[in-house]
């Protein structure tokens, strides 16, 4: 390899530029994981407090009866 300062600089961008798309690309794959974990957790508690919000909202048969 030529010791030439053209071709090391442009060695060193192009090693740093694709150092920097690897890092973007890598945090943007740990962003939306993070985001579907949210929403998974999310739409798994929004079971148990529409079964509870149901529950409440419908009179019982006890109370229609008398």
């Amino acid at each position: 390899m030529p010791f030439d300062k053209d071709t090391l600089s442009f060695a060193l961008i192009y090693g740093g530029t694709s150092v920097v798309a690897l890092l973007m690309f890598i945090g943007q794959l740990t962003a939306v994981g993070i985001l579907l974990v949210l929403a998974g957790i999310t739409r798994l508690t929004a079971y148990p407090i529409q079964a509870i919000a149901r529950s409440f909202s419908r009179p019982d048969a006890i109370v229609q009866q008398t």
